[in-house]
């Protein structure tokens, strides 16, 4: 096995203005040397590139599967419950090390641990020459994560800062939302119901379906371009029980294809669009945003509801790409 060499100042080959602060991966070497002997190791071998040290590995796309987690939870000499919550508390530099916060200069991370025992990251998104509405907040990032990953349901919810109010109601549209366990940073851990104490959820709306439920929205499509059929896929797993309005976006860049699907919130304004979504998955592969070269938006034309011109601007701002269009 190769020695591991931290490199003082690498960054990911991604979207970065010249002027956004970013976390290196000197930071998180640090970061690492921190944690148990044995955990050290188990997390260089997952993340760092073998064959080129300075870098991630390009196979790793912001996940831990639970064998890897339960790897690393036996690193711990903790209770089971205890060491779930180091490991996530100890995991959140990695996520800010996704973040891209050009505006606020601002970098948050967020470590979720699903139902199956995977843990995902997820970290905040800001976009220069677009609305502030189109950030991606690090809570939405890590469970849009967990989500795309077919995960049912959140546990336990690590974050870098407090949770904001957008972010709080985001997450009261998960199924038990008032159980998940939230942790800032050393702070010790409360249930998430301390936090929105006086919640208002999709029952207010006579609404059963709750976010990362499994979802079939039965699209068809005759279509044989990948592209294409993927942004159906991702409008089929799409949640919108407010208006009924499924859509899917697929990005397509040199290297792979990433999906996302609308994930709608009772309150309207903390839901997640299906390109922000995308622009979630492709972050966290380690891709390059000014690298999307194709997007596809499947939505219906019949519906309250459309992200196509949204999602165009913003698109067409950050990669210089046209979104295409097609209306089931």
């Amino acid at each position: 096995m190769k020695a591991f060499i931290p490199s003082p100042l690498i960054h990911f080959k991604r979207y970065i203005m010249a002027s956004l602060k970013i976390i290196t991966l000197s930071d998180l070497t640090t970061r690492i040397a921190q944690l148990p002997s044995a955990a050290q190791q188990v997390i260089i071998d997952i993340i760092i590139d073998r064959n080129n040290e300075i870098e991630l590995d390009q196979l790793f796309h912001g996940y831990f599967t639970t064998s890897q987690v339960n790897a690393l939870l036996a690193c711990y000499d903790l209770s089971a419950d205890m060491a779930k919550q180091q490991l996530c508390r100890d995991l959140i530099l990695l996520a800010q090390y996704y973040s891209l916060a050009p505006i606020s200069n601002y970098h948050v991370g967020a470590v979720a641990l699903g139902n199956t025992g995977a843990i995902y990251l997820g970290a905040n998104m800001e976009f220069k020459g677009v609305s502030l509405g189109q950030s991606v907040h690090a809570e939405q990032s890590a469970i849009s994560n967990a989500w795309s990953h077919k995960e049912s349901n959140i546990i336990m919810l690590a974050v870098s800062a407090p949770p904001c109010g957008h972010c709080r109601q985001f997450i009261n549209e998960l199924e038990s939302a008032s159980q998940i366990q939230i942790l800032v940073n050393d702070k010790p851990a409360e249930s998430f119901s301390t936090l929105l104490p006086q919640p208002f959820g999709p029952e207010e709306l006579d609404i059963n379906e709750r976010l990362m439920m499994a979802v079939n929205n039965s699209l068809i499509t005759t279509h044989n371009d990948s592209l294409v059929r993927q942004a159906f896929q991702a409008a089929n797993n799409s949640y919108s029980p407010y208006t009924n309005s499924p859509s899917g976006i697929s990005l397509q860049t040199s290297t792979n294809i990433y999906r996302g699907s609308y994930a709608e919130n009772c309150a309207y304004n903390p839901s997640l669009s299906p390109l922000q979504a995308a622009l979630i998955a492709l972050n966290l592969a380690g891709d390059n945003i000014n690298d999307i070269t194709r997007g596809v938006l499947v939505e219906s034309n019949n519906t309250l509801v459309s992200q196509y011109q949204t999602s165009f601007n913003l698109l067409k701002i950050i990669s210089d790409v046209p979104l295409e269009i097609i209306n089931i």
